[in-house]
Parts: C-alpha cells; sequence; structure tokens
C-alpha cells in the first residue's frame, strides 16, 4: 500500500529483491500496479557456507551482523547499487534496513515493528533448549542490527503509538511520524454469515501466530467445539506438517493461501484473533475489520487500533470462547458495522494517503533538506 500512496505523488525507482519463486509475470503485475514507477530486481546473495545447514548460514549471517532472515533477503548487488548513489531513499520494512549502512544516500527507515522489543518474546515461546538458544541468539543480533541502521537513518516511521513509545524505550529514538497500516475496502462484497463459522486469518510462518492459534486450540477451543462451532484457517507460509498437526483439531478445516479473501470472510460468523506477542498495528485485524467480520482478540491483536465495538477484547482463550458463545445476533451486527466503519475512517487508502503526503512534505522533504531526485526505494 505504501508503494501505491507514494506512486500518486511523484515517480520514483523501486529496488526489490527476487525470491526464488518471482517470476517475471510477478515483475510485470507489480509494474502495472504502479504506473510511472521504475521497477529494477536483484537476486539475494546466496550463502557462502550455506552447504552447512543452519549452522553455516547462521555464522554467516552473525558475521554480517544480520539476522538470518534479513541475512537470506539480502542482495550485495542491491547495495553495491545504493552506494554509488545520493539523494533521498526510503527503506520499506525491517529487511531494508540492511542497506542504509555504507552509503551516501538520506533514508527514511518506514518500519512495521521494533525488533528489539519483539524478538526476545521468541525466547519464552519456544519450545525447547535449542530453539530458546536460537532465539536467544536472533534477538542479540536483531538488536544490534536495529540500532545501528537507527544511528544511520535521517528519519524513521512506526504504525503505532505503542511501537514509537518501544522504540524510545529499546533506543532512545522518537519516531518522527505514525503511519498505521491501511486496507482497502472489499469491492462486490455481502456478508451473510453463516451459522457458528469462525474464522482465523494470519501467517503460518509466523511464530508467534502459531503459539497464539495453539494455546487457544488447546485452552479455548474444545468448548466453543461443544456448542457447535467450526474454525477455518486461512493465510500463507503453511507446511505439509503443520497443517496435519492443526487438522487434528475437531472441527477445524486449514485452508492455507486463498487467492481471495471474500467468499470466505463474507459467510463469517465472527474471527477471533489469539495473539499474545507481536508489535505493530496488526493487518489481519484490519482486514477483518474493513470485511466487517466481528473480532474477538486478545489487546496484543488489537494493538493500535482506537476503541470500537468491532472488537471485543478478552485476554485468555477462555475468556475469548466464553465471549464469542455469549454474544447475540445483535451484538454480532453491531460489531459488524462498527468495525468496517472504524477501518473505513481510520485505516483507509485515502487516510493512509493523507499520512505519506505529510511524510513526504514535513519529514523526508524537509527535514533531510535535500533534494527528493533521485529517490530509491529498497
Amino acid at each position: 500500500m505504501m508503494l501505491r500512496a507514494l506512486a500518486q505523488v511523484r515517480s520514483y525507482t523501486l529496488l526489490v529483491v527476487r525470491r526464488p519463486t518471482t517470476t517475471a509475470a510477478d515483475v510485470r503485475r507489480l509494474e502495472e500496479l504502479l504506473e510511472g514507477v521504475t521497477v529494477r530486481t536483484y537476486d539475494a546473495t546466496p550463502y557462502f557456507l550455506g552447504r552447512m545447514g543452519p549452522l553455516g548460514r547462521f555464522t554467516e549471517a552473525r558475521a554480517a551482523g544480520l539476522p538470518p532472515w534479513i541475512r537470506s533477503r539480502y542482495s550485495r548487488d542491491l547495495h553495491a547499487s545504493l552506494a554509488r548513489r545520493t539523494g533521498v531513499a526510503l527503506a520499506i520494512g525491517e529487511a531494508a534496513g540492511a542497506y542504509i549502512k555504507s552509503t551516501m544516500l538520506a533514508w527514511h527507515w518506514d518500519k512495521a515493528n521494533v525488533l528489539a522489543a519483539s524478538a526476545p518474546l521468541a525466547i519464552s515461546e519456544s519450545r525447547s533448549l535449542l530453539y530458546k538458544a536460537r532465539a536467544a541468539h536472533i534477538s542479540r543480533t536483531s538488536k544490534s542490527f536495529e540500532a545501528s541502521a537507527l544511528v544511520r537513518c535521517r528519519t524513521v516511521s512506526v504504525t503505532s503509538q505503542e511501537e514509537a513509545e518501544r522504540l524510545v524505550i529499546m533506543h532512545g529514538r522518537r519516531a518522527d511520524i505514525i503511519i498505521p497500516s491501511c486496507v482497502s475496502a472489499p469491492a462486490d462484497y455481502v456478508r451473510i454469515p453463516g451459522p457458528l463459522k469462525l474464522v482465523w486469518l494470519g501467517s503460518f510462518a509466523y511464530e508467534s501466530n502459531i503459539v497464539g492459534l495453539r494455546r487457544f486450540l488447546r485452552n479455548g477451543w474444545e468448548k466453543l467445539r461443544r456448542s457447535g462451532f467450526s474454525l477455518t484457517l486461512i493465510g500463507s507460509g503453511l507446511s505439509a506438517h503443520l497443517k496435519r498437526n492443526l487438522q487434528t483439531h475437531d472441527g477445524v478445516t486449514t485452508l492455507g493461501f486463498v487467492e481471495d479473501l471474500r467468499p470466505i470472510l463474507s459467510s463469517a460468523y465472527a474471527a477471533v484473533v489469539p495473539l499474545w506477542s507481536g508489535a505493530g498495528v496488526k493487518l489481519k485485524t484490519l482486514t477483518l475489520l474493513a470485511h466487517g467480520v466481528p473480532v474477538f482478540s486478545t489487546s496484543c491483536g488489537a494493538e493500535g487500533i482506537p476503541q470500537t465495538d468491532g472488537i471485543q477484547i478478552r485476554e485468555s482463550p477462555e475468556e475469548l470462547a466464553e465471549a464469542i458463545i455469549s454474544s447475540s445476533s445483535s451484538d454480532l451486527e453491531r460489531m459488524s458495522v462498527s468495525g468496517a466503519e472504524l477501518a473505513a475512517a481510520e485505516f483507509s487508502e485515502d487516510a493512509f494517503q493523507r499520512k505519506v503526503n505529510h511524510l513526504l512534505a514535513d519529514h523526508i522533504g524537509l527535514r533531510c533538506g535535500v533534494d527528493l531526485l533521485p529517490w530509491e526505494i529498497t
């Protein structure tokens, strides 16, 4: 959404790293979506020690001062290209922070979350000593990497007031602007809720999502199932092993990635967001609200979202289950309307565009004190 909003204001050059599955058709679709934007693609730099397995990758990432997941996406060729440029650059997302060092560019870093605050949570959620040791290493590396990039960037944005406060606590750095996430209102969409059909939405590759989902299934799902509820799980990053594990729960259907959310969300009775760790505004929660789905969430899952009747907040799996069961049809209808109205008013593309315009005029342009040309986005 950030890329589309920026394209409405001015032309720019977009530098992106191809994933192994990226096709030429994917790049063409991106170019069509971002009219007037020059798109240049780069391959991620392979691990030199990749043949040694996880140990080799961890060793090489540590030597580079990067968390392993960021090193896997890093392109040395892209970084070399940036080192030859001057002007203003915008790094979107945590992985883009890897390119801030060793350049002469005036950087703005648009962050999804504060790594130094969110990474330690993975330690307590790890299931074994080996995973705890791995999480502890990633936590230390993430904090060091983030601190180094923050020192070098001119300005920084985050997605919520809570994240701005974490940035101060963890790094002593104040966010220059808060730009909440946004969602598009679904087109050709009519809600016809099905009886007792619950939905869970999120990335299966994000550990905090799975930890929260398993906790909910373990402690809250049985009561809902006895009351006749079913649960559909949708999202990207689903492995065959995880799917088999989740399918062992009676009444749970694990779909994984779906191209179009509308058929599932239009028939959803309600959604559950059982999340006890993670930072920033949750795009999944905004997506559910925009589709008019009543949301039952923990406070973590509703972070950065103004108080609304569209979300009922409970802090345990048992309380989430009880809130869902005890909600009447009129309660759910009120939640549906209120959530959709909030998403349209506070998290629409128009509201996001206004924030981006403010970012360009008052933060990137004026505070950097340089011309906006050339402008590179990684």
